[in-house]
């Protein structure tokens, strides 16, 4: 076994993708298969040079991986099923990061992939209504009262939450793997059907399908698969089971972790990712991840600092709001982001300068909470 890796000497490879969407006659193995061959290419390797491999999901059996591994063809790799709620692709991705960093392997692959358990509603709702979120949910309810907590002590306005969905929509409209491009107006926003008072639906994220892989590799073997520019890891960081705010609270913990590990500052960052299950929790997370002062989430947004060619672009992919919210795929699909972003390949939504330092984060189930910085 090789010796053990400083952090910095883990980099991602590759990325790829099956646009996140409802197909009801499509297997998770397709979609998956396709994502891996994407990642594959991208990274300028075969399948055979993959060594390990993490396949997250929430809805599909416990088998999953290995399923998607024997389409894809056996090579004798292992591959481990990762599950961890909202948060299962970031921990399939720190998984992989993990294996390399280790010095176990060379080359790792993080895939995620889900499907729907049922596929209610289609039948007799339009479009919009199957893709963003049909019910009031209990989660709906506890993000709503947030809102109206925020509001109340900060004087966070509605306004000022539509426009992250008015941003991300946006954002959505010009990635050709999200599954709602359509940009939307502020009257949209407000006009569209309640959900949880504040929140119209389209505040809140939609249900969905789909797939993503990265490929992670050490440093100083990258020359045998390409000569674009190879992110480095450079922190990898989680926090949970604590009798904290599951939010906020869990967020600015692992927040500290990862910069510490990373050794930089939230003024470092060129990009960031994060989990905007409803408006709200984008607000809250600028907060936690000290991108502004507590309480002024919504005045950030408001400025224009977290559009696509503002100071801090976030979620410049359309987020969960609008590129969705698969469960099994969403983190390593950030990280494709940041990828594509930081190679300057994100096509139309490309941010100007292309960031050198991007932050990808994802909480679980408010149980469990994961960061990872990456950097050129």
């Amino acid at each position: 076994m090789a010796e053990k890796r400083p952090v910095s000497n883990v980099v991602v490879l590759g990325a790829g993708m099956y646009r996140y969407g409802i197909y009801p006659e499509i297997p998770f193995t397709t979609m998956g298969m396709q994502a891996v061959q994407n990642a594959l290419k991208d990274a300028g390797m075969d399948w055979q040079d993959v060594e390990v491999g993490y396949c997250s999901n929430a809805n599909l059996s416990n088998a999953a991986g290995h399923i998607l591994a024997w389409h894809i063809g056996a090579n004798g790799m292992t591959m481990t099923n990762v599950e961890n709620a909202s948060a299962s692709g970031n921990s399939a991705f720190r998984e992989a990061y993990l294996a390399v960093a280790s010095g176990a392997v060379d080359v790792a692959l993080a895939v995620g992939v889900d499907k729907l358990r049922a596929y209610r509603h289609i039948a007799d709702q339009n479009q919009k209504e199957i893709i963003k979120a049909p019910t009031n949910t209990a989660m709906m309810r506890g993000f709503a009262e947030r809102a109206h907590r925020h509001m109340r002590e900060y004087g966070t306005t509605v306004e000022q939450m539509a426009m992250v969905s008015v941003k991300n929509h946006y954002n959505g409209s010009l990635n050709p793997n999200a599954h709602y491009q359509k940009a939307v107006t502020m009257k949209e926003v407000f006009q569209a059907r309640m959900i949880a008072d504040p929140l119209t639906v389209l505040h809140c994220c939609p249900w969905d399908e789909g797939a993503a892989a990265v490929i992670l590799c050490a440093k100083d073997i990258v020359h045998k698969y390409t000569s674009k520019p190879c992110p480095k890891v450079l922190a990898s960081a989680c926090h949970g089971n604590a009798e904290i705010d599951p939010l906020v609270e869990m967020t600015q913990i692992t927040a500290s972790k990862a910069y510490n590990m990373a050794g930089i500052g939230p003024r470092d960052l060129n990009l960031v990712e994060v989990h905007d299950a409803a408006t709200i929790e984008e607000i809250l997370y600028y907060e936690a991840l000290d991108l502004c002062p507590m309480g002024e989430g919504g005045r950030l947004v408001e400025s224009g600092a977290t559009a696509i060619n503002g100071r801090i672009p976030v979620n410049t992919s359309g987020g969960l709001l609008s590129m969705g919210h698969p469960i099994g795929p969403t983190g390593v699909g950030q990280i494709a982001e940041l990828l594509w972003q930081m190679r300057g390949e994100a096509g139309p939504r490309q941010i100007i300068k292309s960031p050198r330092i991007g932050l990808a984060h994802m909480v679980g189930a408010g149980g469990v909470c994961f960061i990872h910085i990456l950097g050129l």
